[in-house]
Formats: structure tokens, C-alpha cells, sequence
């Protein structure tokens, strides 16, 4: 009631309403995981809102980020205070990252989001990946993360409008999905001669998928084929009483762009693991469908493929090689100790 009442003296006070709630006041959520928790102040650094009216057309745009000594967005309630919008009705959006936009362009291959011009349609908003041409018989471009991470991208896509008036403040909330992914992916020989002998420069792996280009709405726009590369590479050794290694895994972490899911397995990206020396390929998967396998960890919310792949984001693929191929592969996602065996069968 007091909470009411100092809201309606605001509406009629005239001399001073400095301390009086005004504009539009938009909130956010990153709780679309498995975990199904709000991790939006731990996670994201920089926020980006767009604002478009009723008719589609993009009105204005605004920033917060977090800073050396300054970090607005780690704040429990945290809220964007946008003022001086018209009366009306406006639709949201936005991309949001880990760390101020202008920080991601220092270094490897980052998400460029557009600058949509006042009056543009959802269309002019959208982000694209950074790829470097190639001229080959495959992929046409590569991601070029130059030994570095990409930056976590998010978006967020309100379907429904909200009505700001100049006598009250308005409130909205926009929820985000998290759009790229963590793979890892572990060689383990299973032979004994070789299991100490495996190393990072035995094998090329990679990605290959055409999902680079994320529109307004977070569906995908049409894309050239991209080759994913690991941005880091490392070995572990596993060593006896003697201290002489018995054991070796070789590891390969890549970073990618939304992993969409579709019946035709065509179209699904791929995962290849490819012998340098002799060419072969070790492994070839379909890497849509045998990450989906992981939503069996949480069956119980019955989640479509889709709706997993986007929930979430860190995946552990571990192969365990027979002469020159793959026997079985263990899958593990970021949640418990959950993992599954998945035997060399097509994908």
C-alpha cells in the first residue's frame, strides 16, 4: 500500500520527481539450461537491448556492461532503465555476451552484430560469425579462433509487446538462450601398443556445419559451410609406480555456433576425426544427433532434440580407438556425472 501510494503522488507531484520510477524498466533471465537456474549475473558481462515499435521498425538501442570496478550487471534485480520512448507499444530484443562488446574484437573469431539504422526492420538485426575464405572442395570458410575461445553469445526475442506511457513506468523481462557451444573431444587407443603412444599431432579434428549467421529471432540464416577448428590443444598422461607412462589422452577443445537439429541427417553438422599421417578418417558423426542422445540424462522433462541442444553447452565426447577407427565413444554433459556409451554403429 505505502509502495502504491508513493507511486500515485509521483503521477501528481509537480515540483520535484527526481526520485519517481520513470521510462521502461526491462529485466533479465538465463535460466533456459538444464540446470534450470537464473545464471544471468554470473555469466553475462554486456547486454545489448533493441527496442522496435509496433510496425516492426527498430527505435533505438541501448548498452550496459560490466567493467573493471564497476559491474551493474552482477547485481541481484539488476534492471535497464531505458527512457524517453513515445507512448505506445514496442517489441524487444537483444544479444548479450560475457564481456564488453568491444573487448570480443581483440582477438580470434567473434560474433559482429549488426547496427540496425532507425526505422529498419527485425530483419537488419542479426549476428554474424567471423570466417576467413577458403579455397577448397569442402567447407568454404573457416572460423579463424586464432588459439582462442569465442566469446559466449546469447539472444533474446520477446514476442509480445509492451506498452510504455509517460504517467507510469513500464516493466518487461527478456529471457536469454546461450548460442555457443563447448565440445571437447578425447583419443584414447585402446591397443596396447599404442595406448601410450597417442598425441594431439596425430589427428586433425574439426566441425563442419553452415550455422554462423544468427538472425533477430535466434533461427539461423542461410550460411556457407564453416570448418571449426580446436582452439586449444593438450595431452594427459597416466603414469605407473615407475613414473613411466602407461596411458595417454589426447584432447581437442573446439567452440561453436548454435547446433540446430534436423530429421534428415544431411544436414546435421559434423564431427570428423581424420589420421594426418595416412589420411583416414578415424570418425566421421553425425554430431547433432549423437549430442541429443544426452537429453536420456534428464528424460524426465522430456526434451525434444532441439530444445537440448539449446539448453546446453558443454559437451565431452571421449573415443577409444581400435587400430584406425573408433570402438565406442562415452558422452557427458555439464550436469552430475551423467555419461553414455555409444557403440560404433551409424550415427
Amino acid at each position: 500500500m505505502l509502495a502504491a501510494g508513493m507511486l500515485g503522488a509521483c503521477s501528481m507531484m509537480e515540483d520535484d520527481q527526481s526520485d519517481c520510477p520513470t521510462g521502461l524498466y526491462v529485466s533479465f533471465k538465463y535460466d533456459y539450461n538444464l540446470q534450470r537456474a537464473d545464471m544471468f549475473k554470473d555469466h553475462v558481462g554486456s547486454v545489448t537491448v533493441y527496442v522496435f515499435d509496433e510496425q516492426g521498425r527498430f527505435v533505438t538501442k541501448q548498452t550496459e556492461e560490466n567493467k573493471y570496478g564497476e559491474e551493474p550487471l552482477k547485481k541481484y534485480g539488476y534492471q535497464m532503465n531505458i527512457k524517453n520512448l513515445p507512448d505506445g507499444k514496442y517489441q524487444l530484443m537483444a544479444f548479450a555476451q560475457q564481456k564488453p562488446y568491444a573487448d570480443t574484437s581483440a582477438e580470434g573469431a567473434n560474433f559482429v552484430v549488426s547496427e540496425p539504422k532507425k526505422g529498419d526492420g527485425m530483419e537488419a538485426l542479426h549476428a554474424r560469425l567471423d570466417r576467413t575464405t577458403l579455397r577448397s572442395d569442402g567447407p568454404t570458410a573457416m572460423v579463424d579462433n586464432k588459439g582462442v575461445s569465442l566469446d559466449t553469445l546469447w539472444n533474446g526475442f520477446n514476442t509480445h509487446f509492451v506498452e510504455v506511457c509517460s504517467a507510469r513506468p513500464s516493466y518487461d523481462t527478456i529471457s536469454l538462450v546461450r548460442d555457443t557451444k563447448m565440445l571437447t573431444v578425447t583419443l584414447r587407443h585402446l591397443d596396447a601398443d599404442k595406448q601410450a603412444d597417442i598425441s594431439t599431432d596425430d589427428f586433425e579434428v574439426f566441425i563442419v556445419d553452415n550455422n554462423g549467421w544468427i538472425n533477430h529471432d535466434n533461427s539461423l540464416r542461410e550460411d556457407e559451410d564453416l570448418l571449426y577448428t580446436p582452439f586449444r590443444l593438450w595431452e594427459t598422461d597416466f603414469k605407473n609406480e615407475n613414473g613411466e607412462v602407461v596411458q595417454r589422452a589426447a584432447h581437442f577443445g573446439l567452440m561453436f555456433s548454435r547446433l540446430m537439429y534436423y530429421a534428415e541427417a544431411e544436414k546435421n553438422a559434423l564431427l570428423v576425426i581424420r589420421n594426418k599421417e595416412s589420411q583416414e578418417e578415424v570418425a566421421v558423426i553425425n554430431l547433432s544427433d549423437c549430442l541429443a542422445q544426452g537429453r536420456n540424462a534428464v528424460d524426465y522433462m522430456r526434451y525434444s532434440q532441439q530444445e537440448f541442444l539449446d539448453r546446453e553447452y558443454n559437451y565431452s565426447l571421449d573415443f577409444f580407438l581400435q587400430g584406425n577407427h573408433w570402438k565406442y565413444v562415452d558422452l557427458r554433459i555439464s550436469i552430475l556425472s551423467w555419461s553414455k556409451r555409444i557403440q560404433n554403429v551409424e550415427l
